[in-house]
């Protein structure tokens, strides 16, 4: 029954003074900090939190946070890490979806807890996460517990939400054993050993966060030191005290490092991995990458919340530099293949086709949300992941599209049918589409096109500050253009490759 607590358990006996956290002035040992686990587990059991409730946590990344990611094989209570970034609104309906019995918050996030929990009315404990008497908590556990945790394989761990196609997010279903067989993939692949150290910065409501490179590091016996939030000057300055081995960033903050005064001036040698998610980093930056980082591997994955991350790789710099455009290659542990519209499997190897997965990290379904589940899992145990694919003849995966109507932006899934229901909101709006085009920083920038009602004219900077009051920031297009009619099918929908060539 793998999970996630065991590791710590296991590296409490065989390096019982090796540093597993740091965090500000904080510091725990492998036995300090499973400790830490276990009495976040037994605090929660006193407040009523049983087997399979919900614990929301709209917090900024720290010891408390990683100790409760652990702290759900103790007791198999269910993680939902909120994303800060959201708006009342779309936290609020999360809460009424998820039904958490607990939403824990920080003193950065207290004014937006305050404002959720007036608007969404839910029967739920509101607990400022230092007011949790964690000192005074008393693990009472059996002795298999303390050592093994209590969940079985299939037990949800963590409900990451994503936005879907339709206009509400999805909360994915993360299972134990899953976590658990990503890590092992990256040590497998990368080498990862209990002689890494990493800095996390990307946050841990994000599954990068704790997925890539972070969460195998510490499970493989190595050290994670904390930022709460990602802003360049304290990597920066983290990177000179703490000297990491591994350093992985979405690539807005690559781009926002790259871009930060004299970050080329800078050398890091100590620092023996680098990696990107999201979205490919202009080549400049890739070797501004390099020159800082000397001594460096560079490397980006892709993948989905629902595979807990990770599906495709290229590990190494020349990866990268022979196989250009290329998302990677095939991860380990996985089965792979490509359908046309039909769903048939395509029998050439080197043509296009929609992706499906196999392998023990797929998630178990979408929280509360049966169709849904059933039209992204198969009978079969293969997964619709909704990506364009083609292969090359060395195995190396590139992305076509998505078959799923996305844009990703900055690290984040933005469904269009949610910004396009939002923008038609507005009274002077008759059609509206939302698509993605190629950007440096966000590695797509969302945009849209509007048709006006017949008679009516559309102010596009009125129209911006009217989504403002209804989508999240990183939801809001960053141009909207004024169009006669839309691009159509025979059937109707938007053919939206013709409007972005229109709209060049």
């Amino acid at each position: 029954m793998p999970n996630i607590y065991q590791s710590l358990t296991y590296h409490a006996l065989r390096q019982p003074d090796a540093i597993a956290v740091v965090d500000g002035d904080k510091t725990f040992t492998f036995p300090a900090f499973a400790e830490y686990a276990r009495r976040y587990a037994a605090c929660l059991t006193q407040a009523g939190i049983q087997r399979g409730d919900r614990v929301f946590a709209l917090l900024e990344n720290s010891a408390d946070y990683l100790a409760l990611y652990h702290a759900t094989a103790l007791t198999g209570f269910i993680l939902v890490p909120v994303n800060v970034r959201l708006s009342t609104r779309e936290i609020a309906w999360m809460i009424g979806h998820g039904e958490p019995k607990i939403v824990l918050y920080d003193p950065r996030n207290a004014h937006s807890a305050e404002a959720v929990r007036a608007a969404c009315g839910a029967d739920v404990q509101w607990i400022a996460i230092e007011d949790l008497p964690i000192a005074e908590s008393i693990p009472d556990f059996d002795p298999q517990i303390v050592e093994s945790g209590s969940v079985d394989d299939d037990d949800v761990a963590l409900i990451i939400y994503t936005s879907g196609t339709t206009s509400l997010p999805k909360g994915a279903m993360l299972r134990h054993t899953g976590l658990v067989w990503n890590s092992i993939n990256y040590q497998i692949e990368l080498g990862i050993n209990k002689d890494c150290r990493a800095v996390l910065a990307a946050p841990l409501f994000h599954i990068g966060g704790y997925g890539v490179i972070n969460g195998p590091i510490l499970a493989a016996g190595g050290q994670l030191s904390m930022l709460s939030r990602f802003e360049s000057e304290a990597i920066i300055s983290h990177l000179r005290t703490y000297t990491p081995t591994h350093l992985f960033l979405l690539s807005p903050m690559w781009v926002s490092l790259t871009d930060h005064p004299g970050f080329g001036d800078l050398r890091f040698p100590d620092v023996r991995y680098v990696q990107t998610a999201a979205a490919p980093l202009a080549e400049y930056r890739q070797e501004l990458i390099r020159k800082v980082f000397p001594n460096a591997e560079f490397g980006w994955g892709f993948g989905l919340t629902e595979a807990c991350v990770t599906i495709f790789k290229n590990r190494t710099t020349a990866e990268i530099l022979s196989h250009p455009g290329s998302v990677g290659y095939r991860w380990p542990h996985f089965s792979y293949r490509l359908v046309d519209e039909e769903g048939q499997i395509l029998t050439d190897p080197f043509a296009e086709g929609a992706l499906e997965i196999k392998g023990p990290t797929i998630f178990a379904g979408y929280w509360n949300d049966v169709e849904a589940t059933r039209s992204t899992l198969l009978p079969d145990g293969w997964m619709r992941t909704g990506d364009l694919i083609r292969f090359d003849k060395d195995g190396f995966a590139y992305f076509v599209g998505r078959a799923k109507d996305m844009v990703k932006t900055g690290g984040e899934n933005v469904s269009a049918l949610e910004v396009e229901i939002g923008i038609l909101e507005h009274p002077d709006v008759s059609e509206a589409a939302a698509y993605g085009a190629p950007h440096d920083y966000w590695g797509e920038e969302l945009r849209a096109a509007v048709v006006p009602v017949p008679g009516r004219s559309v102010d596009t900077e009125a129209l911006l500050q009217f989504c403002r009051g209804r989508l999240t920031g990183f939801k809001i297009p960053k141009k909207i253009t004024v169009v006669d009619t839309l691009p159509k099918s025979s059937s109707g929908k938007v053919q939206k490759f013709k409007l972005k060539d229109m709209l060049k």
